[in-house]
């Protein structure tokens, strides 16, 4: 992707900025952007930012010979093949990478987790069966331990939900 300022050079630094509510992005090159000022990336120093991260990475931590990247276990994807590809090789490659795809799922999704969705239509309903198809487990339980009392309590919620469910189908 070519800078937006100058057209001419890669861009490397990219902003996005969310101002009440309204999201704009930039993509400079890293000339533009240490012109451009508005990023606050400058701070009165002098420092090659992405070359200062690169070398945090590139070396072993004793000098010497470059440390070797990490690689999925299973299919051998290092982390530099996964961001030229944009996608793993294997599921193994969750785990492999986790330390470093946490923060970019944050930034993404806003959470590092799944939590999924119900429908907007039958919602209600599939959160009903679920309860109902619960009861029922712990119906069975309470059946086992012989404790009648409260698998007629149980049963009684279930047949109050079941009416509910008919209710909401009709």
């Amino acid at each position: 992707m070519l800078c937006e300022k100058c057209q001419k050079e890669t861009a490397s630094v990219h902003v996005t900025k969310i101002v009440n509510g309204q999201k704009t992005e930039s993509h400079l090159c890293q000339n533009c952007a240490k012109e451009f000022g508005e990023f606050g990336l400058n701070f009165g120093l002098n420092i090659d930012l992405p070359n200062l991260f690169a070398s945090l990475f590139d070396s072993s931590p004793f000098g010497g010979k470059p440390a070797r990247p990490k690689q999925c276990p299973t299919c051998s994807l290092t982390l530099d093949d996964f961001q030229k590809l944009n996608q793993f090789g294997c599921s193994d490659c969750y785990e492999t990478f986790r330390d470093e795809i946490e923060p970019l799922l944050r930034r993404l999704h806003g959470s590092n987790h799944h939590e999924g969705k119900f429908p907007v239509q039958g919602y209600a309903t599939l959160g009903l069966e679920r309860q109902i198809r619960l009861l029922r487990e712990k119906l069975q339980q309470v059946i086992t331990l012989e404790n009648y009392e409260e698998a007629a309590r149980i049963r009684d919620q279930i047949r109050a939900l079941e009416r509910q469910s008919h209710g909401e189908g009709k």
